[in-house]
């Protein structure tokens, strides 16, 4: 199971097109958390955003019950990555 569903992958291009500002100017990274039993767990982690015409990159924690996706329209709207 991955850290980032495919309808997350798909909300995130959504955001960043729906805010005027082009998908090949943005990556995003993911890195699960290892887990620290052997056990039931959720997968946790961090999403890492960048903008590569600005070099400006932020990191939000995600995984099971996380708003990562708010958060980050959040930051995008108000400007966090520059203007579109």
């Amino acid at each position: 199971m991955a850290l980032l569903r495919e309808s997350e992958r798909q909300d995130f291009w959504a955001i960043v097109v729906g805010a005027d500002f082009s998908k090949e100017d943005f990556n995003l990274e993911e890195i699960e958390d290892k887990p620290t039993s052997a056990g039931i767990y959720a997968i946790t982690g961090t999403m890492t955003v960048g903008r590569k015409s600005t070099g400006i990159t932020r990191q939000y924690a995600a995984g099971y019950a996380t708003m990562w996706l708010v958060c980050f329209e959040a930051d995008l709207r108000g400007h966090v990555f520059g203007t579109a």
